[in-house]
């Protein structure tokens, strides 16, 4: 059995050092310094029960720094409880080039919302963001060169968590940088595995081609990488990287372990209609990848051999990925958060899987099985 795990964990040191290279491929990108066109962009924004952050979120729309006539900002909310559409008609109005559409009786959901935007987007780029996500005044910007390519159909951002004191909040930050690097890696490699709705962009007749989320709306969650795998199978030379520090969006971490455990059945919903066999052998093998190394730690605890050595490649290469990565999110690698979640993530993984499969979830005001 040591064995099998030995091989398992070195596999995965090979894995870390694959993904290394595709970091290094996207961060060496040829990108453009200066716009010779200027494209149209929609932002579409899906928004529910948002009462506590549709402030900041105005805010920030309001200060982008882009040609007013070369854009416009579409809100669709779905069917908020709360006063978010009381706050949006006042904040709207006082935006030129903003709208807000109600998402129509007998429709729901976030995808929904989304496509509704869409539908009534007056320019060929759509961007999407969450309405609790905060960005700088050049994102479009930044967006936008990628698009004076008439081969680019989607562009795929990163997305950091805002760090607070707390240690819960400071392993999620540690995870949404793995989460970001293998982003990013993976486009580099050719093979794009994940994307984050919070900062994406697409045309929008390649969505239309695609036909949008079309045989995935029934799903809660989705909406990001069910699209761009429909993309990359349409275009596969398409999707690039957002390669630049500006266009990076923050939102952040889930304040309570109720709050990050329903987040995490939400995105885990959309597991077992995934159809991409890399993202599923990936997913699966770095699990057990990380459980062979939790079981080669104890037993070299126990009684210490030679597989302390690989132990330590595979803790000094990950430590590498995060810094590099996390020098590019502006975040500071977090040494207790990282030792803690080599122990944690197969723990909370096994639990998320299992609770997906028998038990429902409540999210905003809503009950999702």
């Amino acid at each position: 059995m040591e064995l099998t795990f030995s091989l398992i964990l070195s596999s995965y040191c090979l894995l870390l050092v694959v993904l290394l290279v595709g970091w290094i491929i996207i961060r060496r990108q040829v990108m453009p310094l200066k716009g010779t066109s200027i494209p149209g962009i929609s932002i579409v924004v899906a928004v529910r029960n948002e009462t506590g952050n549709i402030q900041n979120l105005l805010r920030d729309l309001a200060a982008i720094n882009y040609p007013a006539e070369k854009f416009e900002i579409v809100i669709v909310n779905d069917h908020s409880t709360d006063d978010t559409p009381d706050q949006l008609k006042r904040i709207v109005g006082a935006i030129q080039n903003a709208r807000l559409i109600d998402l129509p009786e007998g429709a729901e959901g976030k995808k929904a919302a989304l496509a509704l935007g869409i539908k009534n987007a007056r320019f060929e780029v759509i961007v999407t963001t969450d309405a609790d996500c905060g960005f700088s005044k050049n994102w479009l910007r930044c967006i936008s060169l990628h698009f004076e390519n008439e081969e680019t159909t989607m562009v795929i951002g990163a997305v950091k968590l805002v760090s607070s004191n707390s240690f819960f909040s400071r392993l999620q930050v540690t995870e949404f940088i793995s989460l970001a690097g293998t982003t990013a890696a993976a486009i580099g490699l050719g093979h794009p595995v994940m994307c984050n709705g919070a900062n994406l962009a697409f045309r929008k007749t390649a969505f239309e081609n695609v036909k949008g989320y079309a045989g995935n709306l029934q799903i809660a969650s989705g909406d990001d990488e069910f699209l761009m795998r429909k993309i990359h199978k349409q275009y596969p030379s398409g999707i690039r990287f957002l390669n630049y520090y500006e266009a990076v969006v923050s939102t952040f971490p889930q304040a309570t372990i109720k709050d990050f455990f329903y987040q995490r059945l939400r995105w885990a919903g959309k597991w077992k209609h995934n159809n991409d066999l890399v993202a599923r052998l990936l997913a699966v093998f770095i699990f057990v990848s990380q459980v062979a190394f939790v079981v080669l730690v104890v037993e070299n605890i126990l009684d210490p051999g030679y597989l302390i050595g690989l132990i330590a490649v595979k803790l000094f290469l990950e430590g590498v990925f995060l810094f590099w990565v996390g020098r590019f999110l502006e975040r500071r690698f977090d040494m207790l958060a990282f030792i803690v979640l080599q122990f944690l993530y197969p723990v909370y993984v096994t639990v998320i899987g299992i609770f997906s499969l028998i038990s429902s979830y409540h999210w905003k005001n809503r009950n999702y099985k």
